[in-house]
């Protein structure tokens, strides 16, 4: 009987000490006043260009700096969840537990992906949440039904995101906050704003000449976290062959009689002849800054690394049928480029401008695969920060 007794006893105090761990747990979870962060989005801008180029106004609402969605995640000292807010409001309600803050700009704003967003229950989980490339090809990133239209990208539905830790430390003592998140895309632009032909000064074929038949992008990232880790779709991996996924014309220029969902990687069929002699001081001209082709991508590692390819039929005489041929230009590759580029080589990274000017004075390559060597075409390539402009946004 004694026996009995003291195991009850000591049940009934393990029961009693679960109950106050339970009870402590609780009341620490819930712990934490109601407060208001009042939210401005610094966007990372990049100044006017030409108009023929995008724009980023210092305005609120054109260009590459528009946001025409947002969620926002508050986030304790523990980076757990204290609220998610996917209204794409800049006054939200929360509690004095928030210490960071993450937002991801230009989401697609479903149900379904608010629900996604909602369900974070960290830093790290608003962080795996994912953009698809394809939906830069809607005016607010809401879309992506014109992914298998060719040139469709626009300017002002870019995938954005944008972190502040350690920044409601005035909770302590006011219940209200007032915080700036800077912006910066996730994706990288590629232009592609010269482009000329200068083989009547070489030796090798000083009478060749070039018709441009499509630009388009190769090995590209269409895939990217908003904690900027990139990834692609299997539809889209790239491997030898006469042809690319994202390449949207036959072997005789013309466009494909169906386009595919990376359509929007592409030019489409062109038929660019160009101006010019084709000597070094009077070059063949096809594309100048004033009509450019860019196209927005996300970062991609030196490993396999992303081209942007010039596809055209190549003579080398007025006699000679011609050859349909390729130009892949490594898109931040040393070798190729005529200025040296220290670090980073062949790395694309997002928020940047990777402008190309490129000039051809040797002979394509069969498939796009390949690499063309150093001298077949100069490239001259700058690389330049959409830099920061604060402004503050009001979302109606």
């Amino acid at each position: 009987m004694n026996k009995n007794y003291l195991i009850i006893a000591v049940l009934m105090s393990v029961l009693t000490i679960t109950s106050c761990t339970s009870s402590e747990t609780e009341e620490k979870t819930s712990s934490g006043n109601p407060a208001i962060v009042n939210l401005s989005l610094g966007l990372q801008t990049r100044a006017s260009s030409t108009s023929a180029m995008p724009t980023s106004s210092a305005t609120y609402g054109t260009g590459e700096g528009k946001v025409a969605a947002f969620y926002v995640g508050l986030f304790d000292g523990n980076k757990g969840k204290v609220t998610i807010e996917t209204e794409s409001k800049t006054s939200i309600s929360t509690t004095t537990q928030a210490r960071n803050i993450l937002v991801a700009a230009n989401t697609i704003n479903t149900a379904a992906d608010k629900a996604l967003f909602t369900a974070c229950n960290s830093m790290d989980d608003f962080k795996a949440q994912t953009a698809d490339l394809s939906y830069t090809t809607s005016a607010d990133g809401q879309s992506n039904a014109a992914r298998n239209t060719t040139n469709s990208q626009t300017m002002t539905g870019l995938p954005m995101s944008g972190e502040v830790d350690n920044c409601f430390t005035s909770f302590a003592t006011s219940n209200t906050s007032s915080v700036t998140v800077p912006l910066g895309r996730l994706v990288a632009r590629i232009d592609l704003n010269s482009l000329k032909s200068a083989f009547a000064s070489t030796t090798t074929y000083p009478n060749a000449s070039f018709t441009v038949h499509e630009i388009f992008m190769y090995n590209v990232n269409d895939v990217c976290t908003y904690g900027g880790i990139t990834s692609q779709n299997i539809a889209l991996a790239e491997s030898a062959g006469t042809t690319g996924k994202c390449e949207q014309t036959n072997a005789s220029g013309a466009i494909n009689s169906s386009l595919n969902d990376y359509a929007y990687l592409s030019s489409g069929a062109l038929t660019n002849t160009g101006t010019g002699t084709g000597t070094d001081a009077d070059p063949v001209v096809y594309i100048t800054s004033t009509t450019p082709y860019y196209f927005y991508v996300f970062p991609h590692s030196s490993t396999s690394p992303t081209k942007l390819v010039i596809k055209g039929l190549f003579k080398t005489s007025v006699s000679d049928a011609g050859t349909e041929l390729y130009y892949p230009i490594i898109i931040n590759d040393d070798a190729m480029s005529d200025k040296s580029i220290t670090t980073d080589n062949d790395v694309i990274k997002a928020n940047n401008i990777y402008s190309l000017s490129v000039s051809l004075k040797g002979r394509g390559v069969l498939d796009p695969s390949q690499n063309i060597t150093p001298a077949t075409a100069t490239v001259t390539l700058t690389v330049t920060d959409w830099a920061v402009n604060t402004q503050t946004v009001v979302i109606k």
